[in-house]
Formats: C-alpha cells, structure tokens, sequence
C-alpha cells in the first residue's frame, strides 16, 4: 500500500480490511439511495409485490452496471499499461 512503508504489515492488512470495508458501505449506500428514489412511491410498512421486484430489479442492474464499468477500467488500464511498456503514473 503507497505511502505505508515501514509500517507493521498486521496494521497495513487492517487498514486495506477497513478500506475495503468502507467501499463496500459506500456501495450499499449508493443502492440504497438510487433504488429507493426510483421505486418507493409512499413509504409503508411493508413492501408490495410491485416494489419488491422494482427494487430487486434496481440492485441488479447497479451491480450489473457497476461490474461493466469496472471491467471495462481495468481493460483499458491493461491497455495503457501494455501501450506503455508497463509502467503507469497516476500522478
């Protein structure tokens, strides 16, 4: 991990395990907000057969989305990398 050097590697994993665990509580944030704005129409306490499949339907298209974007990133970063001869500065 850049900037950590010299840091005991047991700190170093608990970091990068508390950063990947606030991407991840970010992502479910963002789900969270984008398919409730799309498909709760009047807050209840519980959840008609309509929104439920809205809802089942707006995470899967987030994923869906999200996972294209990625792969797309990292092919294109694979690219410049090649292009490059492997070295990349993201400076």
């Amino acid at each position: 991990m850049a900037g950590l050097e010299g840091v005991d590697p047991n700190l170093q994993r608990f970091i990068q395990g508390e950063t990947e665990r606030q991407r991840f509580q970010n992502v479910i944030h963002e789900i969270n907000e984008k398919c409730w704005d799309v498909c709760m129409d009047k807050p209840s306490n519980k959840l008609d057969g309509k929104t439920e499949s809205c809802l089942k339907n707006c995470v899967a298209r987030f994923i869906d989305t999200n996972l294209l974007v990625t792969q797309r990133l990292e092919r294109k970063a694979s690219e410049i990398a090649s292009s490059s001869g492997g070295e990349m500065s993201f400076d």
